[in-house]
């Protein structure tokens, strides 16, 4: 579900190219969603689908969360919060911005980010 948009002529001049990139890499994005889901699933004898079904779902789950992405920098864009780290409220650097478009942490706080994400990874599991 896509985000309110603004109309153009109420976005910062920088923004309005950020959100026309924004909204072609949606574009993009739900084309390539498209794109895998055509794929007919083949069901060997065995009942397990044949092919590349997990490496498909995979994708499309990743595609999914840019999409997702894509749709949350488009509703900070609208809502005036763009640019803004979600983690630190300093303001994302424009080189950063420019590279990903639907950053939402500044280079520090992603950087803790994925520390701990890698950190409760190699947590054992409790049962």
């Amino acid at each position: 579900m896509v985000a309110v948009l603004k109309p153009q002529s109420e976005l910062r001049p920088e923004h309005e190219d950020i959100q026309a990139r924004l909204l072609q890499e949606r574009e993009t994005v739900i084309a390539r969603i498209d794109a895998v889901s055509q794929h007919d699933i083949v069901i060997d004898s065995d009942g397990v689908p044949a092919g590349d079904f997990e490496s498909e779902n995979a994708l499309v789950a990743m595609l999914d969360s840019r999409l997702s992405e894509i749709d949350r920098a488009l509703g900070r864009l609208a809502d005036g919060s763009y640019g803004r780290c979600e983690g630190c409220s300093n303001t994302i650097p424009p080189r950063r911005l420019e590279a990903l478009p639907f950053a939402t942490l500044c280079v520090q706080c992603q950087s803790v980010a994925d520390k701990r994400g890698k950190m409760a990874l190699l947590r054992p599991a409790r049962f």
